[in-house]
C-alpha cells in the first residue's frame, strides 16, 4: 500500500471563506453568530461526494476544522464558503463515494484527526447521536451521517476506527496491535489471517467464510453475533465507542470497501 501524496497546495482559508461571505445577509449572519456563542451543541453533517457542513458551532471552531480537514486529508480543500446556516468545506475528489483503497484510508483518517481536533477544543460527540442517519427525505441531494456535538471539557484522548469490508475483513485503523490480536484470540478459527500494513500500520483481520455478504438467515445472525465479540474486545482494551458512520454507501475501494458502518473509539 502506497501513501496518497498532495498534488496541489489548498487555497488559504481566510482566501477561500472571503470569497463567499455574502452567501449570508449581513442581519442573518450577525444573529447566527449571537446564537453559536450561546449554542451548547453543533452539528457535522457529510454531504454528497465531498462535502462537510458545520452548524452551530462558534467562529473560532472554523479555522480550526480547515486547518484539520487539510491536515488530514491528502487532496487538501478546494473550497469553503457559508452555506445557508452552516459552513461548507468542500474536499478535493470525491471521498464519500469513488475513490481507490488509499483514500478510503486518509478519509477515515480525517474524522479520526477532525474528532481528536475538536474534543481538544471542548466538544465532544453527543452520546445520544453518535451517528444520525437520515434526516428528513434528502437523500436525493446528497445528504448522509451526520454528527451531534456538546460543549465539554477538553480532552486529550487516543483514537482508532474499526472499518467492516469487502465479504470477510475488518481493518483496524491507529489501533493497538494487541487489539488486533485480542480480535484472532476471540474469533479463533474463525480467522484465516491476521496481517499489518507495513506503511500505514493498520491491520487487516481476514474471516475464513464470508461474514459479511453470506446470503442466508444464518449469516443475518452470524454477522450481529460478531459485531457483540468486537465491542467485547474494544472494551476489554479500555475503548469506547464514540460514534458509527456510514462514509460511502459502500463505493470505491477494493478491499477498504465497507460492507457496514465505521466505527471510531477512544480511550
Amino acid at each position: 500500500m502506497t501513501c496518497f501524496k498532495m498534488r496541489d497546495e489548498p487555497p488559504a482559508y481566510e482566501e477561500a471563506a472571503g470569497s463567499s461571505s455574502s452567501a449570508i445577509p449581513g442581519d442573518n449572519k450577525r444573529q447566527l453568530q449571537e446564537e453559536d456563542t450561546r449554542s451548547k451543541y453543533g452539528l457535522i453533517s457529510i454531504s454528497g461526494f465531498d462535502r462537510i457542513r458545520l452548524m452551530r458551532f462558534p467562529e473560532s471552531i472554523t479555522p480550526l476544522v480547515s486547518e484539520t480537514l487539510q491536515k488530514h486529508w491528502p487532496k487538501g480543500l478546494q473550497n469553503v464558503k457559508a452555506y445557508y446556516e452552516s459552513t461548507e468545506f468542500k474536499l478535493r475528489g470525491n471521498p464519500f463515494e469513488h475513490g481507490n483503497d488509499d483514500e478510503k484510508v486518509a478519509i477515515r483518517n480525517m474524522m479520526l484527526g477532525l474528532l481528536d481536533a475538536l474534543i481538544r477544543a471542548g466538544w465532544g460527540v453527543h452520546p445520544a447521536a453518535g451517528g444520525l442517519g437520515r434526516i428528513g427525505n434528502y437523500k436525493s441531494l446528497g445528504q448522509k451521517d451526520s454528527l451531534i456535538f456538546k460543549r465539554q471539557d477538553p480532552q486529550e484522548l487516543s483514537w482508532m476506527c474499526i472499518s467492516f469490508d469487502s465479504d470477510d475483513l475488518i481493518h483496524l485503523i491507529n489501533a493497538p496491535s494487541e487489539l488486533a490480536l485480542s480480535l484472532v484470540a476471540t474469533f479463533g478459527d474463525k480467522i484465516k489471517s491476521c496481517n499489518q500494513d507495513l506503511v500505514s500500520g493498520n491491520f487487516e483481520v481476514k474471516f475464513q467464510k464470508n461474514l459479511w455478504s453470506k446470503s442466508s438467515d444464518e449469516g443475518a445472525v452470524l454477522s450481529r453475533v460478531a459485531i457483540l465479540d468486537v465491542l467485547q474486545c474494544l472494551e476489554s482494551h479500555g475503548f469506547t465507542l464514540c460514534s458509527s458512520l456510514d462514509l460511502d454507501h459502500g463505493n470505491g475501494g477494493e478491499v477498504y470497501k465497507s460492507s457496514g458502518e465505521t466505527w471510531f473509539c477512544y480511550r
